[in-house]
């Protein structure tokens, strides 16, 4: 059986496609296929990524017809995958040499079902950027992680990472008996969405705090903003997990999503104020806080944030 399947979903990657394919070949002491999904992109994705194919028999391509976001295109190589471990790699990202053998040899001895690593700024070359970056505490050795020990690191805490950025290495089996796949209504929030599925039916969650996954911040990436009609999906998700899932959890794992859903209504309107600012439209920006006055705060932040940037 293959080790491990690394999902790619590709979307107008052409540019930096071969770099994040070329960091999973790379890959010790670990069977692995590669599945690039190209998510119907509209420039030539889907050329680099049938060369690349060409090139290496690990690697195949699934061409999808239509726009599928990320979660469904990554639903497309779930599908698809052979591998007993499933490793998400975004096209504009790329992996340390040694991240698989090790997260898999962690999975092993713990019985894990998923794992997540640490996570690297990098430059747009692949260069780290800074010293890693966590979205929890600083560990000493690896960890297991609750239901709460996630929600509470996913908490659209201002200036702080959350943990739906860290990328997981996830049991396929496990996937299967559970029928855990991404919900692919979501364009934003779709990696928290399935790591927190998956706990509520029980996985064993574990973190490795050594840094093996390579995350590069690009200008406009779908990561990088948040789009307010997102946002209503991402909350129309977190609504419908409490409602199948509520009466299961902790006390403390109910108020954390409740904090969760209001901070992201206040994210939702910032965006949506900051829009009509910068469409030249302050009374619709007006509009927007005065229906979401607990946003105003993060309003000004953000706004402060944005002027300074301006002004260097």
């Amino acid at each position: 059986m293959t080790d491990a399947t690394v999902i790619i979903a590709a979307w107008k990657a052409e540019a930096h496609l071969a770099r994040s394919v070329e960091s999973a070949l790379a890959q010790r002491d670990v069977d692995l296929e590669v599945i690039i999904i190209d998510d119907a992109s509209p420039d030539g994705t889907a050329r680099k990524a049938q060369e690349l194919a060409a090139r290496d028999r690990r690697v195949s391509v699934l061409q999808l017809t239509e726009n599928a976001g990320p979660a469904g295109a990554r639903n497309a190589g779930l599908d698809a995958a052979c591998g007993k471990w499933i490793a998400v790699l975004d096209a504009d990202d790329a992996m340390m040499p040694g991240r698989l053998a090790a997260m898999i040899a962690l999975a092993k001895n713990h019985g894990a079902d998923a794992i997540y690593d640490g996570l690297q700024f990098a430059e747009a070359g692949g260069r780290p950027a800074g010293r890693p970056r966590l979205a929890a505490p600083a560990a000493t050795g690896p960890a297991p992680w609750t239901l709460e020990t996630f929600l509470a690191g996913n908490q659209v805490t201002p200036g702080r990472l959350s943990l739906g950025y860290l990328k997981p290495l996830i049991s396929k089996d496990f996937m299967d008996m559970h029928n855990m796949r991404y919900n692919p209504a979501l364009r934003n929030g779709e990696d928290f969405h399935l790591m927190l599925g998956m706990l509520a039916k029980g996985a064993q969650l574990w973190f490795q705090p050594e840094p093996g996954y390579l995350y590069t911040i690009r200008a406009g990436s779908v990561s990088n903003r948040f789009d307010p009609a997102h946002a209503r999906a991402l909350s129309k998700a977190d609504a419908e997990f409490l409602a199948r899932h509520g009466a299961a959890l902790s006390t403390a794992s109910v108020a954390l999503m409740h904090r969760r859903q209001r901070r992201i209504a206040d994210l939702a309107a910032t965006e949506a104020a900051m829009q009509a600012l910068r469409a030249a439209r302050p009374d619709r920006a007006a509009a927007e806080l005065m229906r979401r006055p607990q946003a105003f705060a993060r309003f000004l932040s953000q706004l402060g944030a944005a002027l300074w940037q301006r002004l260097r």
